[in-house]
């Protein structure tokens, strides 16, 4: 890999024992592939017209040791995750219920009436959308009709 770039140090076989040294606790198929990759430019953010730093080697080297030993294994599946689902078409407007609901209970300062309606059930809801004159569709009404 050193031959390949410019050389930078004056003393080649101190570069070599630097290099020997700090890597002895490395695997050799991480020490070779991070030569060649620096040697082939892969390496994100080297620079291309020198040689790494025993720091900038060092460290790629641990990366791709660290890489290894998952290499050739089976991937796993993704996780399976069911379609979301629409709401139902009675939960729907009940939500249409309730935003104008929290809105008025808001403006009202009386978030407390309204987290009892709904502790009480629709009928509940719809008695205090009256009482606040916020409209009831046609829909929330026949649900509490099938309700009774």
């Amino acid at each position: 890999m050193l031959n390949s770039f410019p050389q930078t140090s004056g003393n080649p076989d101190l570069t070599m024992q630097t290099y020997e040294a700090v890597l002895s606790g490395v695997p050799s198929p991480a020490v070779v592939e991070a030569a060649q990759r620096f040697t082939t430019g892969e390496v994100l953010g080297q620079n291309k017209v020198f040689a790494p730093s025993v720091a900038e080697f060092v460290q790629e080297a641990r990366r791709i040791a660290a890489v290894l030993p998952h290499r050739g294994r089976k991937v796993l599946a993704a996780p399976h995750r069911p379609l979301r689902r629409e709401p139902k078409s009675d939960e729907r407007a009940r939500m249409c219920l309730k935003l104008p609901l929290l809105q008025a209970a808001i403006r009202n300062g009386r978030a407390d009436l309204l987290a009892e309606a709904e502790r009480n059930g629709l009928a509940a809801l719809i008695a205090l959308a009256k009482s606040w004159s916020v409209p009831v569709a046609d829909d929330i009404l026949a649900q509490l009709g099938r309700a009774a």
